[in-house]
């Protein structure tokens, strides 16, 4: 009977004019493939979603993700427009897992979380209405005007959540400006009287300033506050943060672009002063602890396109201070004079990526990709204690380089570095210092893979 009465209703909703005949805009994206390790049992990944990738994504994906959006314009009469959008994912336990089922999960550690296991999830329902003017409102769950680093997988600035907001607001010649009141997504698991915190976030960025030919800057403050229940309060002192962003964007050079970015994070938004999984969507990972701390970063990334070759680069570089409660430096984690056993320790880290590409034809093109990833690794454990094998002991700084080269069929022809569909074959070596806990028991401190992947957006 349902089916008899929806094509009625959208018969009915037309002829009032107040839906659209335009179609549906189907848009998404996706990955899968496979991941062989020469020396045996899993293929380990160094990165993941939650984290991001910092040696570089390519050959490091040991997941099947994929998005699916439906956008569809219900609305349009004298330039006033209303919009609905809708977008599920779907994703694979990503790998990592050592012979002992011990849960490695690249730099991030753990697992658990909605990036490391099998998920499936309504990532956005919301609506929104464009004025005459050009100004829209919009409320629901969304994807908040995100900033990433495709190579890394990594999103540097992403307060995505359920809101409210207004934006395209114009301001004469000089970009326009954008304000929303955000509350944290998914409960943030740091728990005071077995209560998730709320946490909520006021959001406000001017974008496109002109500097000069092609040249242009953006400027985002995220205020994040939390909001405790009576009992909370006698259970926990979460802190409130803020984070500041600023980014040059450079067009048209060289065929491509550069970009400049620099952050800094205070308190509960400090985490984006370290490269794990506190670095990655910056702004959406609010950490609502007790201690004190900053972190800063700056970032240079961006992609040089040339007819027959393009690379993508990044280079990062982030540090933290964590303060206890006493105002002391957090050094390490698991010392008993150590307050932050959920934060990473003050400390720099940084990371360098580069993948050249060199284009056969208008549809095969060969790729290589080389990162190095130096970070505090917050472990400093004594020896001889029955720790897991993957926890590293000594020094607490470690180290990790990949090297792959990759055969892509993709059509170059049309969109260069961008082009996807991209069907690849790969071979990848991975080893560094960070590895000193050998790879599936054995005597190997690094790792070769060989595997097959596609990547497709549309």
């Amino acid at each position: 009977m349902k089916a008899k009465w929806l094509p009625i209703s959208a018969a009915v909703a037309l002829a009032l004019g107040s839906v659209s005949a335009s179609a549906v805009d189907f848009h998404g994206y996706f990955r899968s493939g496979l991941n062989y390790a020469t020396q045996g049992g899993d293929a380990y990944c160094y990165g993941t979603g939650n984290a991001g990738h910092y040696l570089g994504r390519l050959a490091d994906e040991c997941d099947t993700y994929a998005e699916i959006a439906l956008t569809q314009e219900v609305y349009n009469k004298g330039n006033n427009k209303f919009t609905v959008n809708t977008l599920v994912a779907y994703g694979t336990e990503e790998g990592n897992w050592d012979h002992q089922g011990n849960g490695w999960q690249g730099i991030n550690g753990g697992s658990g979380s909605a990036w490391d296991g099998q998920r499936a999830s309504l990532r956005e329902v919301w609506s929104d209405y464009q004025m005459p003017s050009g100004i829209k409102l919009w409320a629901g769950k969304r994807y908040y005007d995100r900033k990433d680093i495709h190579i890394l997988d990594l999103y540097y600035l992403n307060n995505s959540g359920t809101g409210f907001g207004v934006e395209s607001i114009p301001v004469g010649n000089l970009g326009s400006v954008a304000v929303a009141i955000i509350k944290q997504q998914v409960g943030q698991g740091w728990e005071a009287g077995d209560q998730d915190i709320n946490s909520w976030k006021l959001d406000a960025r001017w974008k496109d300033i002109p500097l000069w030919t092609d040249g242009a800057l953006d400027v985002a403050l995220i205020y994040a506050w939390q909001n405790l229940s009576d009992y909370q309060k006698t259970q926990t002192d979460a802190n409130n943060g803020f984070l500041a962003h600023l980014e040059w964007t450079q067009s048209n050079l060289l065929g491509g672009f550069n970009k400049l970015v620099f952050q800094y994070g205070h308190d509960a938004l400090d985490g984006l002063g370290a490269q794990r999984s506190s670095g990655n969507h910056a702004g959406d990972n609010v950490i609502p602890y007790s201690e004190k701390g900053n972190g800063y970063r700056i970032i240079d990334w961006g992609v040089i396109e040339q007819p027959k070759w393009n690379i993508g680069y990044s280079f990062i570089i982030t540090h933290r201070n964590a303060f206890n409660e006493d105002g002391s430096k957090v050094k390490y984690k698991g010392s008993a004079e150590n307050g932050a056993n959920w934060t990473p320790v003050t400390g720099n880290d940084y990371s360098f990526v580069l993948r050249p590409s060199y284009k056969w034809n208008d549809f095969m093109s060969t790729v290589l990709e080389f990162g190095y990833h130096n970070f505090n690794s917050n472990s400093k454990l004594p020896e001889g204690d029955n720790y897991p094998k993957y926890v590293k002991h000594g020094d607490h700084r470690d180290k990790a380089t990949k090297l792959t080269i990759a055969q892509q069929w993709a059509p170059t022809v049309a969109n260069g570095f961008w082009a996807r569909p991209s069907l690849r074959v790969f071979a990848s070596w991975l080893s560094g210092t960070h590895f000193d806990h050998k790879f599936n028991g054995g005597d190997d401190s690094h790792q070769i893979t060989l595997g097959a992947q596609v990547e497709a957006w549309w």
